[in-house]
């Protein structure tokens, strides 16, 4: 069993990403170890913001071919997405006074706010906070739109809503075990928002 995760970031600095994250983003720092090269360098450091952790770390020699197509390709496709409780406005406003590279404005999409900024080195964050009062009366589920009446469990039963989830979710090739654990966890969350 997984006990924990975080993401792993390759960069040319440690000590760059360090300083980036700390004052301009408020991440804590959590551990940090030295290069054994007699350089005086980071080698690695692990960050946190409240339950979002990252571990920078620079390349080992073997890995440089490795890290220099890494490199290249990072501003296409990675990406980390940081989803907020509260507070939105104001973190944006600490970016945008602290003139990070805001990619799309502070936005509001299907009742979620979001914003977008860009790290020194091509990793894009995207701030999310989910506002609970703004549920529609239909629900989409990996596009199977469930009804608020579905989810209040009013007109059919909680094993009738699920195996229609799950049924659905197959229609993917996602494994039985797999698309009724997911369906499960949807459906509590979806139930505890009404």
């Amino acid at each position: 069993m997984i006990k924990s995760s975080e993401l792993l970031v390759v960069v040319d600095s440690v000590d760059e990403a360090v300083k980036f994250y700390t004052e301009k983003l408020a991440f804590d720092l959590v551990d940090a170890h030295i290069s054994t090269d007699g350089m005086i360098a980071l080698q690695s450091a692990r960050l946190r913001k409240g339950k979002c952790h990252i571990l920078f770390k620079a390349p080992l020699v073997e890995e440089l071919a490795e890290f220099s197509f890494i490199k290249r390709c990072a501003n296409r496709c990675t990406g980390l997405s940081l989803e907020m409780k509260k507070g939105i406005e104001k973190y944006y406003q600490r970016c945008k006074k602290k003139t990070l590279k805001i990619v799309s404005e502070l936005h509001t999409v299907d009742g979620h706010k979001t914003f977008t900024i860009r790290d020194p080195f091509g990793l894009k964050l995207v701030v999310t906070e989910v506002s609970e009062k703004s549920l529609p009366p239909s629900l989409d589920f990996v596009g199977l739109r469930l009804s608020q009446a579905d989810v209040t469990l009013k007109e059919r039963s909680e094993s009738a809503i699920l195996d229609d989830m799950v049924s659905h979710l197959r229609k993917f090739g996602i494994l039985r075990r797999a698309s009724k654990k997911f369906a499960k966890l949807k459906l509590k969350q979806l139930t505890k928002k009404r």
